[in-house]
């Protein structure tokens, strides 16, 4: 960096004293010019004046006549010439005055230049220490380099050699491996079929531990307080069978005689179906009909219906009393009392009306409702509420989903029903 800035220095210095030079010189070849022009005319009046002469004497017997015009003209030359001396006096004045002020320029540029190289030679000797020391300082940066150089290849040569060891290691650990691996092949095989077994048993063990004992009339007479599955047997008039008791809510006591929660089951089923009922009581399910008919035949009971929408609002309708008929009355509506709750009464349109499936169309409306929209229920023309429609998110009509019209106003399906029946009594 320093040595470049001399080098800058001196190329500044040089450019100055010629671009002076070349200015001067421009001046003086001007004055030339010049002189050389006026040199020509004085050599044509000479040339004249020669011509004027050469006539005077082939005119000699003219020459009085003639003289005092030559007189005139001659005097008028001699101005001429006089003027143009003066002329040529003056330009050779301004000449000596330029050429005086170049060699002072020139003078002065080398002055100016004689001091710069002086500085620049002062300059030299402190930055060619510097670059000595600059140039030793890499000199030792790269033996150093050098030596990390070295140093790398043998780290790289080593591990060249443990590259080489370790991919015998694998190698020798993937043959190992792939042995293991057929083994542990067919020990998973063997242990699928295990836990196969296991989880057949654990599932069958569940299923008697949550079974508890009974029978039971009902889920009111359950000593135990917790929900679950029970043996529910009337009078002796039908026969016992399993259901799923709800101890928790609102005072417990209740069987559950539907319930959807997520669409797993359908409920597009025919009349026997729905007539001896379908699914697990654990899960999504549909008790019976004949079920439902016998138990209400037996006792007054009251009648509680949980939903719930896609947007996870929950609410409830509760009715003071509920039955249903035979099969020979087509497990009418009979009896639904009074409403409270908060879902409000969709429900007491369908009072009275029979039950309809697909293959037993027991409806008011021209068309098979339930044929139309997929389900069994109490369907009049054709309805205001129907659980047992398709499990659907939606927001349209016609309304093929789980409804209830009286829930929020609009046509949205919902994501949960369970319908639950208790004893007055």
């Amino acid at each position: 960096g320093v040595l470049g800035s001399l080098i800058i220095a001196v190329s500044v210095a040089v450019f100055i004293v010629r671009l002076n030079g070349e200015n001067n010189s421009k001046v003086l070849q001007e004055q030339r010019e010049s002189i050389a022009e006026y040199r020509v005319e004085l050599e044509l009046i000479h040339d004249l004046l020669s011509k004027v002469q050469q006539e005077m004497n082939e005119t000699k017997w003219n020459f009085e006549v003639q003289k005092p015009i030559t007189f005139e003209l001659l005097g008028k030359m001699q101005q001429d010439i006089q003027t143009q001396r003066k002329e040529i006096a003056n330009d050779r004045e301004k000449v000596s005055k330029w050429q005086a002020e170049f060699q002072t320029s020139s003078k002065t540029i080398e002055n100016e230049t004689s001091n710069i190289l002086k500085d620049v030679l002062q300059v030299i000797p402190a930055n060619r220490k510097l670059l000595e020391q600059s140039i030793e300082s890499l000199q030792q940066d790269m033996k150093k380099c050098q030596e990390a150089i070295a140093d790398n290849r043998a780290k790289q040569e080593l591990n060249s050699k443990l590259i080489e060891d370790m991919s015998q290691v694998l190698i020798e650990l993937k043959s190992e491996l792939s042995t293991q691996r057929d083994e542990a092949s067919n020990n998973r095989n063997e242990n699928l079929q295990q836990m196969q077994q296991v989880k057949s048993d654990h599932e069958q063990m569940r299923s008697i531990l949550n079974m508890h004992p009974g029978p039971y009339r009902s889920c009111k007479d359950v000593h135990r307080k917790s929900s679950g599955k029970y043996h529910i047997r009337g009078k002796d008039v039908f026969d016992t069978f399993v259901a799923y008791c709800e101890q928790d809510k609102d005072g417990g006591g209740w069987m559950v005689i539907q319930h959807r929660f997520d669409g797993s089951l359908s409920f597009d089923r025919n009349w026997t179906d729905y007539k001896n009922g379908f699914g697990e009581v654990d899960g999504e399910h549909w008790l019976g009909l004949e079920r439902i008919h016998q138990f209400t035949k037996e006792q007054d009971c009251e009648l509680r219906i949980e939903m719930k929408d896609f947007y996870n609002n929950s609410k409830y309708a509760k009715y003071s009393s509920f039955a249903i008929g035979s099969e020979s009355e087509q497990y009418n509506l009979k009896t639904l009392g009074e409403y409270r709750g908060t879902a409000g009464d969709s429900l007491k349109q369908h009072k009275g009306m029979k039950f309809s499936t697909p293959d037993r169309d027991n409806d008011n409306a021209e068309s098979n409702c339930a044929k139309s929209y997929q389900g069994g229920w109490w369907f009049y023309n054709c309805y205001r509420a129907f659980l047992n429609g398709l499990y659907r998110n939606v927001n349209d009509r016609p309304e093929k989903s789980i409804y209830w019209n009286s829930f929020s106003g609009d046509w949205r399906g919902l994501s949960y029903s369970r319908v639950l029946i208790r004893p007055l009594n």
